[in-house]
């Protein structure tokens, strides 16, 4: 470096340094001064840490949206940059839930016990954005070595104005089955980026193993998020389809399905697993009479906050599936359940699930029809059958606040009125039976001639009636049956009389792992969840061809209702086609199902486990319309089979 300096005493003691007797007064000199350079220390990176997703949108508003992205350790500063401004205004948060154990499935990497694993959630927003107007966005997190973990570039944009044309992907149950990795590649090849995606519940198989969101790969088993953001080759090198990139652009809009749901959580327990708590929820109302028989010990201070952990760790809760996405907090559910306007749909998310149970009725076990014989008096290892985790009757908050929605402005003024609901509303698939009846509890008492006395409680129960009138009865029945009536559907009595006073115009739901529609009115069904597996349709073919016609896999069930003296009716449990008789809407282009048997007649579903669907709602046409492919078949053609209008 070169530095002047005049006649001064530095000058001075500098003309000798330079070899001079003497300087001028005016004499002006340039001395080269060495200068020492700082090193550049690099940071190193810790091979542990990863950023686990990409950044994903969440509750778009007129003017903003929010940014969601994942990394595996805490971090020092995080940032997201959007067009030309920058905001270091991100929550971080601890997933509280996030575990893995033996039955995890990550490519090369095992696990011998329950452990948790560290999963932090990084959220900002976007804001001062314009209607229409899309920025490049990305995102970075430094961790506490003070490296830089920055994302590729996406695009945001605010929720759209009215009148803009939109396509909206109608999915659900992904679940980490097979092609649902090819499904969501092919959405983007076919029909571009969508503009939003209404996922309509069963996103995971088990929502407290943090791979099956992250990255889970083994055996043609998808994360989530690898599936739905493009990037599933990473986790399994070499596999032919990498996903979708579609969660970086477009918003999500979920439903709670029975695969959001865990069961109680017990986790110092020697033989706890995840699977193994997903499968042992309880009624919340059980657990509040179970609570009140120890609140002296478990909360001697009662405390309503311990009172509430204490009663939702011993039945069943959601807490990873709402820890990890944002949805609109706008009624008592919180986000739960919810409503919100995007464009020209107005969406309505309801809480509409129920615990999965076996059809056996041997007593073996507990099933969606009996208790096991061996725990009768022991309620603590009681199913109580498939109860429904969120009521939803004219009697409910939901129901209460699902009207008050339809009362709004937005609501009413909207062009299209969509309701997503997960679980077996109407349908041929294998869960449409039972009905969404509460289940009706029978004590069943038999005496010494073999003579059944039969007492019935219907659910939910309060926890004055289980301690004084059920707990006594135990220790003299001889079975628990419950049974779900057909005429107290509380979805046919109760939900589909309101939406169709109120104009809705689709109900989009899940659960079956099929393609199938219906129309009543002018209100829509569509369950379009043939993205992966699938557990057949059941619908009989007057041409004989095809022979999946009757729910007769669960043989001691059938011949019991078949038997002289059934325990349970057949008029409660159709053992083919749609439960309330609702007649099947055959697809208009063409019937998929002859791709998979050339022999097949016209028929009005999708059950493969060779073909995948997928659905699109186009708001500029007023359609949906559905598509099918081979997955097998790396070429095949994505085909248009069905469209139909909403408006």
């Amino acid at each position: 470096m070169k530095t002047t300096f005049s006649n001064s005493r530095s000058l001075g003691l500098l003309c000798l340094v330079a070899g001079l007797s003497a300087c001028d007064d005016d004499k002006i000199i340039e001395v080269e001064v060495p200068v020492e350079v700082p090193v550049e220390v690099p940071v190193m990176v810790n091979a542990e840490h990863t950023m686990l997703t990409d950044p994903f949108l969440q509750v778009p508003t007129d003017s903003s949206v929010n940014v969601v992205w994942f990394t595996n350790f805490e971090g020092s500063a995080h940032t997201l940059t959007y067009g030309d401004a920058t905001t270091s205004d991100v929550t971080t948060t601890q997933l509280s839930r996030m575990m893995e154990d033996a039955s995890s499935q990550q490519f090369g990497k095992t696990y011998d016990a329950v452990g948790y694993r560290s999963v932090y959630r990084h959220e900002a927003t976007a804001e001062g954005l314009t209607q229409g107007v899309r920025l490049d966005y990305s995102v970075s997190s430094t961790d506490e070595d003070g490296f830089v973990f920055a994302s590729d570039t996406f695009t945001l944009a605010p929720a759209p104005a009215k009148d803009a044309p939109l396509k909206i992907l109608l999915t659900s149950d992904l679940q980490s089955k097979k092609n649902v990795v090819a499904n969501y590649q092919k959405v983007v090849e076919t029909v571009g980026t969508p503009d939003a995606v209404l996922f309509a519940g069963d996103f995971v198989n088990v929502p407290d193993r943090a791979s099956e969101w992250f990255d889970q790969a083994k055996d043609n088993a998808p994360g989530f998020f690898p599936a739905l953001q493009g990037h599933y080759q990473k986790y399994l090198p070499g596999f032919p389809y990498n996903g979708g990139e579609i969660l970086q652009h477009s918003p999500l809009f979920g439903t709670i399905g029975n695969h959001e749901v865990m069961g109680r959580y017990n986790p110092t327990e020697d033989d706890y697993s995840l699977n193994g708590s997903f499968n042992d929820p309880q009624p919340a109302w059980y657990a509040e009479a179970a609570y009140e028989q120890v609140k002296a010990d478990v909360n001697p201070t009662d405390d309503a906050d311990i009172k509430a952990q204490w009663i939702a760790d011993q039945s069943h809760n959601q807490t990873s599936f709402l820890d990890i996405f944002s949805f609109p907090d706008d009624g008592q559910g919180g986000e739960e359940y919810y409503a919100t306007a995007f464009g020209d749909v107005f969406i309505i998310s309801m809480n509409v699930s129920r615990i999965w149970r076996s059809w056996s009725v041997s007593g073996a076990s507990k099933s969606k029809f009996v208790e096991g014989l061996s725990t009768l008096e022991d309620p603590s290892q009681w199913g109580f059958g498939e109860f429904l985790f969120e009521r939803f009757d004219k009697d409910s908050d939901q129901y209460a606040w699902l009207e008050s929605v339809m009362e709004t402005d937005a609501f009413k003024n909207a062009k299209y009125k969509v309701v997503m609901a997960h679980q077996g509303v109407f349908g041929l698939g294998d869960n449409t039976v039972p009905v969404l009846s509460q289940p009706v509890m029978q004590l069943v008492e038999t005496d010494t001639q073999g003579n059944e006395s039969i007492t019935e409680f219907t659910f939910p129960l309060s926890a004055d009636t289980w301690t004084n009138d059920v707990e006594p009865m135990l220790a003299n029945v001889s079975e628990v049956r419950y049974q779900y009536p057909l005429d107290q559907d509380v979805w046919l009595n109760d939900i589909e009389p309101l939406l169709l006073e109120n104009g809705v115009d689709l109900v989009h739901i899940g659960h079956s792992h099929l393609w199938n529609r219906a129309q009543v009115e002018d209100l829509h069904y569509l369950e379009s969840s043939n993205v992966g597996n699938s557990y057949g349709a059941y619908y009989v073919d007057s041409s004989g061809v095809y022979t999946r016609d009757v729910r007769s896999s669960y043989a001691d069930f059938w011949a019991d209702v078949n038997s002289a003296n059934p325990r349970w009716a057949i008029e409660d449990y159709p053992p083919n086609g749609d439960p309330q008789d609702r007649v099947m809407s055959f697809p208009t282009v063409f019937s998929p199902m002859s791709l998979e048997n050339e022999d097949y007649p016209n028929l009005p579903f999708v059950t493969s486990n060779t073909l995948s669907v997928f659905s699109i709602l186009d708001t500029g046409t007023g359609t949906v319309q559905s598509y099918v492919f081979d997955p097998t078949n790396l070429n095949s053609d994505v085909q248009l089979f069905d469209e139909f209008s909403i408006e």
